[in-house]
């Protein structure tokens, strides 16, 4: 007991005497040496790769001009390959539909129907095509 005692008597003595000690002096600043360029350390660049993302079906303007009313089933797929959509519901009517993003940034959307009365084609529609005259001019 006596030494708790002695203990909590010197300590706040202890503690009083930190505020009143001597303060260290200051030093001027000093600046580095600057170092030559090839000691100096360089970091490497760090490149996102942002990828080209090609969806659908791939279609040349020239290709597409060639259609004609009256072509066979198989005489379009010969042109232009087969559609990307077959619709379960509509098996006369096939869509060629590109969606693509070219390094992240150029969006390219286009879409091709064609719509056939039995085996021969009757109708080419070519309103949504302005994606692809885009990217061939």
């Amino acid at each position: 007991m006596k030494r708790l005692t002695l203990i909590a008597l010197v300590l706040p003595l202890l503690t009083g005497c930190a505020a009143s000690m001597p303060k260290m002096p200051e030093l001027p600043s000093m600046s580095m040496p600057s170092w030559p360029s090839f000691l100096t350390p360089s970091w490497p660049s760090i490149d996102l790769h942002e990828p080209t993302i090609i969806q659908g079906s791939v279609l040349e303007v020239e290709d597409v001009e060639q259609l004609q009313i009256g072509m066979s089933k198989d005489a379009v797929m010969e042109l232009i390959g087969s559609p990307s959509i077959i619709d379960a519901f509509h098996k006369d009517q096939w869509d060629y539909i590109q969606h693509s993003t070219i390094s992240g940034k150029e969006v390219i959307h286009y879409r091709l129907t064609l719509i056939f009365d039995g085996n021969l084609l009757s109708t080419i529609d070519t309103s949504d095509l302005g994606g692809l005259r885009d990217v061939a001019e």
